[in-house]
């Protein structure tokens, strides 16, 4: 029986960047006040961190993004005046929350099928967010058409942390995040995410996810409407594209490629961090062997996939773990199948055995 909740907010904005960001941040404000006060909470428990100290700390990323993505920049200012939050508030939660929760090595699950292997002939792109349950009480669904760039739909935190979705110019965007040991000053991985949706190409996209001086890196997941399909694996200093060649890509939390694989960060003397990279090994390969075994692939097919509970709950349709402390529990936040071919986006709140898929359009 379906018993979690499948409500999300929809979030419409418009406009140039300091618009766009206003209007999200005035129906966001109740997410991103709520955001801003949970992660001064949590730095100050976890890490006797206080505020001021992490706002400076956070400062230094900054400049890089200034420098770089400046209108992103504007936007996330924009942002923090419609949501009566000061810039420094905003840019350090964005900042300590996704590399905070990074740490803890959450998980996410994707795959993505091109058009000749599905059974509508659709390119289908499929995620499962597996975080700190928290977080599912700050997700909505951004609808926005920022000026001069593409329009785009994608699931987030609070209209800070962007997730997975699609854009106008036939692209979509997924990811994982990864554990690199080569961590620096730079622009933050969230800051990334958020650029990839201006782009109207493959090359853009691809050029977006490797910014120069970037802090770090997660593997990012690109297609497009043509059945070309990237994964990215990146660090902060280097990075390995893997093609579909096959029709179809999964990837999970640790790095495949042989050129990356020295990039992971060492977890061979934490029980955690074993248990966390085993559990990214299991879900990619049971995928893969979901995906060669189907006869056929359709969406209700990759819908079934995304709930499946081998190993559970280390499964791809993840559940909290009960030999795990409170704080670093993670589960499946919500469930996404983009396809690019129709334009539109199923996603699913909570757990997808729990919950049913709602669509949504561009």
């Amino acid at each position: 029986m379906k018993t979690e909740s499948n409500s999300l907010r929809l979030v419409e904005a418009s406009g140039p960047p300091s618009q766009l960001g206003f209007e999200m941040g005035t129906q966001c404000k109740d997410l991103g006040q709520q955001m801003v006060e949970d992660c001064r909470q949590e730095l100050k428990q976890r890490y006797n961190l206080e505020w001021d100290r992490a706002k400076v700390i956070s400062r230094k990323y900054m400049g890089f993004c200034q420098d770089s993505i400046p209108a992103i920049v504007e936007e996330l200012e924009g942002y923090a005046r419609g949501a009566e939050l000061s810039l420094d508030d905003v840019f350090t939660t964005l900042f300590w929350d996704y590399c905070g929760e990074k740490e803890k090595i959450a998980g996410c699950t994707d795959f993505v099928v091109s058009a000749n292997l599905t059974q509508e002939k659709h390119v289908l792109m499929a995620h499962n967010e597996d975080f700190n349950p928290k977080y599912a009480n700050y997700l909505c669904l951004v609808r926005a058409k920022p000026q001069n760039a593409p329009a785009f739909l994608q699931v987030s935190c609070g209209g800070i942390l962007y997730g997975v979705g699609l854009n106008s110019a036939g692209l979509g965007f997924g990811g994982n995040g990864l554990s690199p040991n080569d961590t620096r000053v730079g622009i933050p991985t969230a800051m990334i995410y958020r650029a990839m949706y201006g782009a109207r190409t493959i090359v853009e996209a691809l050029t977006y996810a490797n910014l120069p001086h970037r802090e770090s890196s997660d593997n990012n997941i690109v297609a497009d409407n043509n059945s070309q399909i990237y994964s990215i694996e990146g660090s902060a200093t280097d990075f390995e594209l893997i093609y579909a060649i096959d029709g179809y890509l999964v990837h999970t939390n640790h790095y495949v490629t042989q050129k990356m694989r020295r990039y992971e960060s060492d977890f061979r003397d934490d029980i955690k961090s074993i248990r966390g990279h085993m559990c990214s090994v299991s879900r990619y390969n049971r995928a893969r062997s979901l995906l060669r075994e189907s006869e056929e692939i359709s969406l209700q097919r990759v819908m079934e996939i995304l709930r499946d509970h081998a190993n559970y709950p280390c499964s791809i349709c993840r559940h909290l773990d009960e030999k795990v402390k409170v704080e670093d529990r993670v589960k499946t936040i919500y469930s996404s199948v983009v396809d690019l071919t129709a334009q539109e986006m199923w996603v699913c709140c909570g757990n997808p055995c729990l919950a049913e898929y709602h669509r949504y359009t561009l």
